[in-house]
């Protein structure tokens, strides 16, 4: 199983708006690619230096290459519509792991 991991750091006054937006607009947009087989997000409880709210987005597929795929196709044009609606409220970084049985 590999997991794509996008881990957002944002201010807290969009807190709401972001939830929904992730929701509504990422989950389905990523999932409907068909190139992952579920998603989950996590709130970070022990924040101890940043200022802001930090979430763990996971999705998850059955090959690095769908994962490939999906960066190198539709990530852009997600990304790009992430930025345009939370332009300087948030900071995010990607992770890509292999579980290991």
């Amino acid at each position: 199983m590999i997991l794509y991991n996008i881990t957002f750091n944002i201010e807290p006054e969009i807190q709401n708006d972001w939830l929904a937006w992730i929701k509504n607009e990422y989950f389905p947009f990523a999932l409907d690619t068909g190139l992952f087989l579920d998603v989950k997000m996590y709130r970070l409880l022990n924040e101890t230096e940043n200022q802001g709210l930090t979430y763990s987005v996971q999705f998850f597929s059955d090959s690095l290459e769908k994962v490939n795929t999906y960066l190198e196709n539709y990530a852009p044009e997600i990304v790009e519509r992430h930025n345009e609606a939370f332009k300087y409220k948030h900071v995010s970084f990607m992770t890509i792991l292999e579980s290991i049985d």
